[in-house]
This record gives structure tokens, C-alpha cells and sequence, in this order.
């Protein structure tokens, strides 16, 4: 039986799956689930051993110190909502439904004018690559290892479609960057030392995935997402820039102390959840963009996150100590 559910997943992938050059979009996981919710249909397993919510199983397990694990998502499949929320599946399966059959209808849209955006700001060499996931339930994007799972419950996405294919184009520029730049692992951080290192790569990661559809987003006037609100608005821009620069001075004054779970919940929830790195990043990427071209972006990536920052440094004039 096992193997029968197994071969008819791999038909499914096939069948809800399209590749156009070097992107491919995959809806299967978000149909298995509607199948599951709407139709009542017993494929649990298929969803469980789905590429694309096993790439969510992963990014948790690497990257939380919380992880959503295989049973929290059995569990909420069958109905008790452990850290996937599938509470509204059946109210708003026409809206899922809606939404999957504009992205099949826009794939050459996404492909011309988002999908490109991010080579922009990468080096040359690289060779774009990657399967986007249409999921429904876990985080709103993610991207490593040259996979993307896009979540088309989040809010964002389900009131306004354009927000979907710029985020898109946000979660591809992780996948290039990856490409020049290791992801840190913070689990294996033991100083603050350790710590920073990791804010830099982060800063210049998340800032850089930010600006990759900044242009875009001015040109479309889709600038209501929190982000760049901020970066619009020169007197909370300037309030986020000088709460990073306290963090990294912080981090300076006690780089060879030991990392407790203290300082790491107090750097990182401010540069995660105050979005210091997405904001302030991108005004950084944005300030050498203007003044050297984003050619010169695309050569950082190519070094340490520690020249991203010196050369950010240079234009604004801080001293070599906050480097």
C-alpha cells in the first residue's frame, strides 16, 4: 500500500508541476492539502513525504531553536494544529483555488519580470536554478539549497497576488547568495564574537534579498509591506539605522565575552524582529548601489560580509571600529 501512495505522489508531482528553463513551479503540495481538507481524501502520507513540506521539516530543524517537526504536521493534518495552522482550509478553498490558478496562468510573467531580479545583485557567474513550492501552512517564504516554499495562506499573499511574485523574487536571491555565501549556523556560535559574524552575513543576506525587489516595487507603487515603509520614511529609517548601529556597538564592547542565551535573544530579536536586517541592509546595499552601481554589489557577494559592510562604512563615514 505504501508503495502505491508513494508512486502515485510522484505522478502528482509530475502532473501539478511545470518547468520554464531554470525555474520550476510545483502546486502539488497545496492541492494535497486542499484533496485533504475539502475532498476528505486519506493521503496524509503524500504530504508528508512532499518535497516541498519536507523542505519546511528542514529549514525548522537547521534553523529553530523550536523546530516544526513531522508529527506537529501529521498532527495538524489531523485536525489539532501543531505548527502549521490548517484551521481555515475549507472557508477559503475558493481563495486557494483562485490564487493557484493565477500563478499558472502568470509563470511567464514571474519567470520575464521577477524571477531576473535578483541577478542583479549577483555574480556574474552564477546560474539561476530553482523549484518554488506552492504550499499551504508553515513560514510565509524560505529558501535554501536551491528550493523555495511559498505560502499561499499568509495574508499578505491572499490580498494581494503581486506581493507573492516580489516575495518570489526576494526568496531567489537567497538561493544565489548561498551559492558565494555559507549559511551561518547559530547553533554552533559560542561567543559574541561568533555572534556577529553571523549578524553581518545575515545583514547582508536579508538586505540585499530586500532591495532585489525594491526598484520594482517603486515602479509597481506596491510599497505597503512593512519593510519599505520604513525605508521610505527618512525619520524611521534613521531610528532603525541608529538602533543597528547600538547593536553592532554592543556586540564591539563584548566581542570576547562567552554567548549566553541572554545576548542572543536580545541581538537577535532586535535584528530579526524589529527587521534590522531586511531594513536596514537594504539601505546599505542601496548607498553602494548609488554610488558604485550594482556591479559592485555583485563582487561583494563574491567576498566576506565584512567588505559589504567596510564599504558601507567608507560612504558614511563611521569609523573603522564599527566595522
Amino acid at each position: 500500500m505504501r508503495k502505491i501512495i508513494m508512486i502515485l505522489a510522484a505522478l502528482m508531482l509530475i502532473t501539478s508541476s511545470h518547468s520554464s528553463g531554470q525555474i520550476t513551479f510545483d502546486y502539488s503540495g497545496a492541492e494535497l492539502v486542499l484533496e485533504h481538507f475539502v475532498d476528505n481524501k486519506n493521503n496524509v502520507e503524500q504530504i508528508l513525504t512532499h518535497p516541498g513540506y519536507q523542505h519546511i521539516l528542514l529549514h525548522s530543524k537547521k534553523y529553530s531553536s523550536n523546530p516544526i517537526t513531522v508529527d506537529d504536521l501529521m498532527n495538524s493534518l489531523n485536525g489539532k494544529n501543531e505548527g502549521f495552522d490548517f484551521s481555515h482550509i475549507k472557508e477559503r478553498k475558493d481563495d486557494y483555488a483562485k490564487i493557484i490558478k493565477y500563478l499558472k496562468e502568470n509563470e511567464q510573467e514571474i519567470i520575464n519580470d521577477y524571477a531576473g531580479l535578483c541577478l542583479k545583485y549577483l555574480p556574474k557567474d552564477y546560474k539561476q536554478k530553482a523549484t518554488i513550492y506552492y504550499v499551504i501552512g508553515g513560514y510565509n517564504g524560505i529558501a535554501f539549497d536551491g528550493k523555495i516554499c511559498m505560502n499561499i495562506d499568509h495574508k499578505q499573499f491572499r490580498e494581494n497576488y503581486n506581493e507573492i511574485k516580489l516575495y518570489i523574487a526576494h526568496e531567489l536571491f537567497h538561493i544565489g547568495f548561498e551559492k558565494y555565501q555559507p549559511l551561518p549556523d547559530i547553533f554552533k556560535a559560542k561567543t559574541v564574537k561568533d555572534l556577529k559574524e553571523i549578524i553581518l552575513s545575515q545583514t547582508m543576506n536579508e538586505g540585499l534579498a530586500t532591495l532585489t525587489p525594491y526598484h520594482k516595487r517603486i515602479e509597481m507603487n506596491e510599497i505597503s509591506d512593512y519593510d519599505y515603509n520604513i525605508l521610505l520614511d527618512p525619520t524611521a529609517l534613521n531610528k532603525k539605522i541608529d538602533q543597528f548601529n547600538s547593536v553592532i556597538q554592543y556586540l564591539n564592547e563584548n566581542i570576547d565575552e562567552e554567548l549566553t542565551d541572554e545576548i542572543l535573544g536580545t541581538v537577535l530579536g532586535q535584528c530579526s524582529g524589529d527587521r534590522l536586517f531586511y531594513i536596514v541592509g537594504c539601505y546599505m546595499g542601496l548607498k553602494i548601489e548609488e554610488k558604485y552601481s550594482a556591479k559592485k554589489i555583485q563582487e561583494l557577494v563574491k567576498v566576506n560580509p565584512e567588505k559589504f559592510f567596510e564599504m558601507y562604512y567608507q560612504l558614511t563615514n563611521k569609523s573603522a571600529g564599527n566595522k
